[in-house]
């Protein structure tokens, strides 16, 4: 069996998987762009990638490859695994098209709907057979501690939903990935991205801890900070209407999370296991991806979508709408709707047939 697989993003998802899967026996070649890729001297000078924390996986581990070579770690493996941030999906996109091959599978973590700008990007390149999927939410719960070195919060989840675009191609996606990740089929993109816990709970906790992210910066952790029953009434209402929305499209809402992941995390006296999560730091501003990445991806597009159902989601507006008053910023406008990814006017049938 080929054991090789090529990871696009040296971040911390990036840096967690690849030693993840290289102690595991796979043959990683992790990429990024010389301006991102600064661990890679570090990594390089201590002998791998200083994995902490509670994957059940920890120390140095060096990947097979690390480069700055685009072509040559997309010429790697069939397999490739995206894990940067949703600002960098189109650059990435407009990267891979030209050199992609017929069976080559793509799979974003997390997804945020990046599989529809690679799939406009295909297209235009006229690359066909090409197979490109979304995990719902991402690989870990994990931070980049220092150069070199990260911390995963939390085990690999078994049963991590995945669906390819258009959803056909879901079988074929987790087959291509069986024995590297522990995938089960979604029934799209959209239950996929939309059932992300980020969707529910970053944008949201954020405008409700707005002064203490301004007290503390950097020092803020929004899951030791953040957290009381008035937050997690929001919550439960938010997921009350992403489910909602969901419904409406025929789609499935994954296990409840503001009622049992949170309060877990909120009960440090008992539930130790949860303790690595609980120190995970962010967000430092409302420049951070937990306000920025998922009010312009998941949220932005769980508004669009119940105005398509014709379901209401007034709370989840006005979160989107505050976030985009701090930060100045109409994500409505910029952010991955079904206007902005090529599916307005059509219905919610219509659209679930063209995925």
């Amino acid at each position: 069996m080929d054991r090789r697989i090529t990871i696009l993003g040296a971040g911390s998802t990036g840096m967690t998987t690849a030693a993840w899967l290289e102690s595991g026996g796979w043959e990683v070649t992790l990429w990024d762009t010389p301006e991102q890729s600064e661990d890679f001297e570090v990594i390089r000078r201590q002998g791998g990638i200083m994995l902490r924390g509670g994957s059940g996986k920890t120390g140095c581990v060096m990947p097979h490859q690390l480069t700055n070579d685009f072509q040559q770690a997309l010429s790697w493996s069939e397999r490739v695994l995206i894990c940067t941030s949703a600002q960098r999906h189109e650059e990435i996109a407009r990267e891979i098209a030209p050199a992609a091959r017929s069976g080559q599978a793509f799979l974003f973590s997390p997804g945020n709907f990046g599989s529809f700008l690679l799939e406009k990007e295909l297209k235009k390149a006229g690359k066909e057979g090409v197979l490109i999927g979304e995990l719902s939410g991402n690989l870990w719960a994990c931070r980049r501690t220092a150069p070199g070195e990260v911390l995963s919060a939390t085990p690999l989840k078994n049963g991590i939903k995945a669906a390819a675009l258009p959803s056909a191609d879901t079988p074929r996606l987790l087959e291509a990935f069986e024995g590297v990740l522990p995938l089960e089929a979604a029934a799209n993109v959209l239950e996929a991205s939309l059932n992300s816990p980020n969707v529910v709970s970053h944008v949201g906790g954020s405008v409700l801890n707005a002064q203490g992210i301004e007290q503390k910066g950097p020092q803020f952790a929004f899951f030791q900070d953040g957290l009381g029953e008035t937050v997690l009434h929001c919550l439960h209402i938010l997921e009350q209407e992403r489910n909602a929305v969901l419904e409406a499209m025929g789609l499935t809402a994954y296990n409840p999370f503001s009622e049992g992941h949170m309060r877990m995390v909120m009960d440090r006296s008992s539930h130790r296991e949860m303790d690595f999560f609980r120190s995970l730091d962010g967000p430092s501003s409302f420049a951070h991806r937990y306000v920025s990445e998922d009010a312009a991806c998941g949220v932005a597009m769980l508004v669009s979508l119940g105005r398509c159902c014709g379901v209401p989601v007034p709370l989840t507006e006005a979160f989107l709408t505050v976030a985009g008053a701090i930060n100045g910023a109409d994500y409505m406008a910029q952010g991955r709707t079904l206007e902005n990814l090529g599916l307005s006017g059509l219905t919610p049938e219509e659209i679930s047939q063209r995925i």
